[in-house]
């Protein structure tokens, strides 16, 4: 087959890859917190793999294919509430949430005090302390103080610091639902990082980068449509010539 045509395919595989990526960014440009994925393409050369040793194999024949795609964790704005229970990370830290699938990692901070009096997640989950375990709170026990540092005061009494946990290479965290992610394999990392009580980190999605992205990938993705319904038209041509011939 015509290294073009492969060409073409990769190149349509990868646009749909990555406008998948896009759009899913976009759908979450404001989900407290969430940080945007980003793709990466290697190039692969389908008449150079051959060994027929083609001319201009290095010029025309070139075709992108998936490499793969990573989460980028550089830091949000942050939006004040004035909510107590708002908390939002600056630096490169996670708060550790308990789950039934695991400890989990997130940089949402709209918490809550839950049903058993612990500081809580928005679906019931209790964040953890600096010394893994849940930290209570009373709801009759007046306004919560969070300091810099994670440290909880109600009153005249410190329940808990909220535990802030760094790991080695973010990117390679994957996502697991409810703006979490698993920390499964990671490396536990020095963490620098503060908390602000009553303001929530903002979505790293930039809206205009994105639409901008997205009507690029469209035309990327008709000019692929267009090579490859070329190369096939070229093929079927000569099918039917080579058929009438004889050869």
């Amino acid at each position: 087959m015509d290294p073009a045509y492969y060409v073409a395919a990769g190149s349509l595989r990868a646009r749909s890859f990555q406008m998948d990526i896009v759009s899913n960014n976009l759908a979450n440009a404001a989900t407290i917190g969430y940080k945007p994925e980003r793709t990466f393409f290697s190039v692969y050369n389908k008449a150079k793999a051959d060994g027929r040793g083609l001319p201009l194999t290095g010029h025309v024949n070139d075709g992108a294919i998936i490499a793969q795609s990573g989460i980028d964790f550089s830091q949000g704005s942050a939006r004040t509430t004035g909510r107590s229970l708002d908390m939002a990370i600056d630096g490169n830290a996670f708060f550790m949430i308990r789950t039934p699938q695991g400890i989990q990692a997130t940089r949402d901070g709209r918490f809550m005090i839950g049903k058993n009096g612990q500081l809580s997640t928005q679906d019931g989950y209790p964040v953890l302390g600096n010394n893994n375990l849940p930290i209570p709170i009373d709801p009759a026990g007046g306004p919560v103080a969070v300091q810099k540092d994670g440290t909880v005061q109600q009153g005249d009494a410190t329940p808990g610091q909220i535990g802030l946990r760094a790991v080695a290479n973010p990117s390679a965290l994957s996502r697991v639902g409810s703006n979490r992610y698993d920390l499964a394999g990671s490396t536990t990392a020095p963490a620098n990082a503060t908390v602000t009580q009553g303001a929530l980190e903002q979505s790293g999605v930039d809206m205009a980068s994105c639409m901008i992205d997205m009507v690029r990938l469209n035309r990327m993705f008709e000019m692929s449509m267009k090579v490859a319904s070329t190369v096939t038209n070229d093929m079927d041509e000569k099918c039917i010539t080579d058929i009438s011939t004889g050869h």
